[in-house]
């Protein structure tokens, strides 16, 4: 009887520690799969450089041209949810993820040298829970989302 005790504890021994291994094993992973995730929806953040910090640019939208008040209007529709907002799909992946309760809009800025629509574009990373809009990211384009670079006004 003595044996088959110590049979049995030791089996058991083995087994609950097998388990906390695969129980700390599984959390470790889901660890890494969650910071991964989270790491992932903002991964192309850090190579979009600040539009500021690029050489002075007389196409981008400041208060001294024309896209300024283009770009103003397009910053309070996105928050307002206006019916002339176009969802941008960011199918290239040149942008951070949209994360839960966030789209992307895009505007036009500016007309081009052919009377069209031109290739300088605001594009705004706007949250929509139910509730209040709230502007997350702006971003510029001015080669028709060939690049970006963040705007911070």
């Amino acid at each position: 009887m003595g044996r088959m005790k110590r049979s049995l504890s030791i089996e058991r021994t083995t087994n609950e520690s097998l388990l906390m291994k695969t129980t700390r094993a599984t959390t470790w992973s889901l660890g890494l799969i969650m910071a991964g995730a989270l790491l992932s929806s903002h991964s192309y953040a850090a190579k979009i450089p600040d539009c500021g910090k690029r050489e002075p640019s007389k196409t981008l939208p400041t208060p001294k041209n024309s896209e300024y008040d283009a770009y103003r209007n397009a910053k309070a529709s996105a928050v307002a949810g206006g019916a002339g907002n176009t969802v941008f799909n960011n199918n290239e992946g040149r942008l951070p993820a949209v994360g839960k309760d966030e789209v992307y809009y895009e505007y036009y800025l500016g007309i081009g040298g052919d009377g069209g629509a031109g290739s300088h574009r605001a594009v705004l990373l706007v949250q929509t829970p139910v509730g209040k809009r709230k502007l997350v990211e702006r971003y510029y384009t001015q080669d028709h989302y060939a690049s970006f670079c963040s705007l911070k006004n």
